[in-house]
């Protein structure tokens, strides 16, 4: 025969595993993104890679947000300037300057990465759905940003990745 007490402590730890799991899908790890004069914001799950910066090989007739192509994991991949492909700054290119490599959506093979250039390394934030709001006002609508939004009292970018994809596709067939 099973004692009650062994039943409802494991009744009680199978419950406590359930809240833990459900906790789990309450929150996204996010990467904050210093680029120059905005902060980028992406799930950490989008970033394959944080490296040091590498020059880019610079592209013929390519556009001034495409900073050029870096060899990475011997792959052949395009690096840009966020801000500037979404009409924003000029970034800065500096010792502590970083890369993050970011998948693609599409299962692409021709661009499975990109790179975005970052001033510095990037912070890793767990952002629940009541620390990120929609900013007040919602700024005009730029190419290649999905949205600009508030985490916890700080004003960031959210790539559009499928818009910034196609755009390299179209630019590396060009090439």
């Amino acid at each position: 025969m099973t004692d009650n007490t062994e039943l409802t402590t494991a009744q009680g730890a199978g419950a406590n595993l359930q809240a833990m799991q459900r906790r789990q899908y309450d929150a996204v790890h996010c990467l904050l993104l210093p680029l120059h004069k905005e902060i980028g914001l992406l799930p950490n799950a989008s970033v394959a890679e944080i490296i040091p910066y590498i020059q880019p090989e610079i592209m013929d007739d390519a556009p001034e947000w495409l900073l050029g192509m870096i060899n990475w994991r011997e792959r052949h991949i395009p690096v840009i300037s966020l801000e500037m492909a979404s009409e924003g700054q000029i970034s800065r290119i500096h010792k502590s300057c970083r890369i993050a490599i970011v998948n693609t959506l599409n299962g692409n093979n021709r661009l499975p990465y990109f790179g975005i250039l970052m001033q510095s390394l990037p912070s890793l934030q767990i952002i629940r759905p009541n620390a990120i709001h929609p900013s007040d006002p919602e700024p005009a609508v730029r190419p290649s940003i999905k949205s600009t939004v508030n985490v916890n009292g700080t004003t960031a970018i959210i790539p559009d990745i499928d818009d910034l994809e196609m755009r390299l596709i179209n630019l590396v067939k060009a090439s």
